[in-house]
């Protein structure tokens, strides 16, 4: 089973050139392992020169302006009733079951662990809600790689919405 890492936050410094990073500037973030652990470093663009030989991963950013405004995910009682409500939609199953792996990760819903009974449908998984023990039934589906993207961009319509305040201090994870 693959478990959950957390990277630090952004210095919002670039870590060759010892200098902070500019809003708006593109730069690069390295993750390292550092003994039992992994440690982020940040590039600017014009100190790149591509990842160190010992990275376990790399992507590439940019600082957000103030005038942006940030994207923050809808509170947790909304996704859950979206989870339910969108099993009247059989034409959203693969949205629904993405939905319903992105609440598993955020340990919102769990794999059910009651006993087995007659109500659910074969090949189904039942969820348990974490804060009210009750369940939803959800079938899984195969997505395509060439279905991913619009699947994606429909999750992040539906789950998303803009936010006053700018802050570039998300943690980063990696399974």
């Amino acid at each position: 089973m693959l478990g959950e890492y957390h990277v630090g936050r952004c210095t919002r410094n670039c870590h060759s050139l010892n200098r902070p990073l500019r809003e708006g500037e593109w730069y690069y973030s390295v993750v390292m392992e550092s003994g039992d652990d992994y440690v982020r470093r940040d590039f600017s663009a014009e100190s790149w020169k591509g990842p160190p030989e010992d990275a376990i991963g790399w992507w590439k950013n940019r600082m957000p302006t103030a005038a942006e405004k940030k994207l923050v995910l809808a509170p947790p009682e909304v996704l859950i009733d979206l989870l339910r409500q969108m099993g009247n939609f059989p034409e959203k199953a693969k949205t629904r079951y993405l939905l319903a792996i992105m609440l598993m990760r955020k340990r919102l819903v769990r794999p059910w662990e009651g006993t087995a009974d007659d109500s659910l449908a074969e090949g189904a998984m039942r969820l348990e809600v974490l804060a009210d023990q009750s369940t939803i039934d959800v079938m899984p589906c195969e997505i395509n790689r060439a279905e991913s993207d619009s699947i994606r961009d429909e999750l992040n319509d539906l789950l998303y919405c803009e936010a006053d305040v700018v802050s570039s201090d998300d943690e980063t994870s990696t399974e």
